[in-house]
């Protein structure tokens, strides 16, 4: 598959063109890699690049203008072939439109981009959405990166915690048996213990943040991986069960309500964009160790 290395003095990043994939992060100075394998027996993705919708819709498909799109689990740009737009040494954007690909998979004109740059020992993600329509377009975008958990050979699950920026009084939404959103419920919530249970019932995910940082650090030590992601209003902790990574997910938009009617203009959580408009996310991974 073909990739592109962005580095500088801290970290050197592996990115796919399909789906515009982070697919490795390591450290320059000993080579420690931070990303998951990717292991396709376990769970076959890295980071991918969730868009036009995140999460799951009701039977597999959207609706616009009493037409119906297919559009599955987390959208099309993963399965998609990005562009090289520009690249540095330490940055890279890649571009998909969504007409180019198929004027029958989405109802909306859009340039995609996605920026990678290093900012010393930190990763910033960029998404920016360009509206070429020449109607108001609906959308969403999120991140699905997945980090190694144990950080290394000598420790365990239960060695690790997901610590939130103080106690905060959060939205908790669960998902059905279908993975579409089915209740919520208020939790205050500062640290979260991991186990081998902790994703017995699919991802945790939150929302009404007070303080947009999470850090998944390792209890006995300085290290950890901390996710900054103002402007996101949601957030995705998952792993497949006694999988040895962790995925924290900042998302624009969620999966589908149960008992929705798939018209996506009318779909909980989407983004609008008007005709002309840019709209623009930046989220950043600091790799702690």
């Amino acid at each position: 598959m073909k990739s592109v290395i962005i580095k500088n003095d801290y970290l050197a990043v592996e990115v796919f063109l399909l789906g515009a994939e982070v697919r490795s992060v390591k450290n320059t100075k000993n080579n420690h890699e931070y990303m998951w394998e990717g292991n396709p027996d376990v769970w076959a993705s890295v980071s991918p690049v969730l868009f036009p919708v995140v999460g799951r819709t009701v039977n597999g498909y959207i609706s616009f203008a009493n037409k119906n799109y297919p559009l599955g689990n987390h959208g099309f740009a993963r399965q998609s072939v990005f562009k090289i737009s520009s690249q540095k040494t330490d940055s890279i954007t890649l571009r998909i439109n969504t007409f180019e690909l198929d004027k029958n998979i989405f109802p909306f004109n859009l340039d995609f981009a996605v920026t990678y740059a290093l900012e010393n020992n930190k990763l910033v993600t960029t998404y920016e959405v360009v509206n070429q329509d020449n109607q108001l377009a609906y959308f969403s975008v999120g991140a699905h990166p997945a980090f190694k958990c144990p950080f290394d050979s000598r420790h365990n699950l239960e060695d690790y915690q997901i610590e939130f920026e103080g106690n905060q009084e959060l939205n908790l939404h669960s998902l059905d048996k279908n993975g579409l959103f089915a209740e919520t419920s208020k939790v205050n919530v500062e640290t979260i213990q991991i186990n081998r249970n902790s994703f017995d019932n699919d991802a945790l995910i939150y929302s009404n943040f007070t303080a947009s940082t999470v850090k998944l650090s390792e209890k006995e030590s300085n290290r950890y991986i901390k996710v900054d992601f103002d402007g996101f209003q949601w957030l995705g902790i998952w792993s497949k069960p006694g999988a040895s990574y962790i995925c924290l997910e900042p998302w624009c938009g969620h999966a589908d309500n149960s008992g929705f009617n798939q018209d996506i203009q009318y779909k909980s959580g989407i983004e609008k964009i008007n005709s002309g408009a840019r709209w623009e996310r930046s989220y950043s991974i600091e790799f702690g160790y």
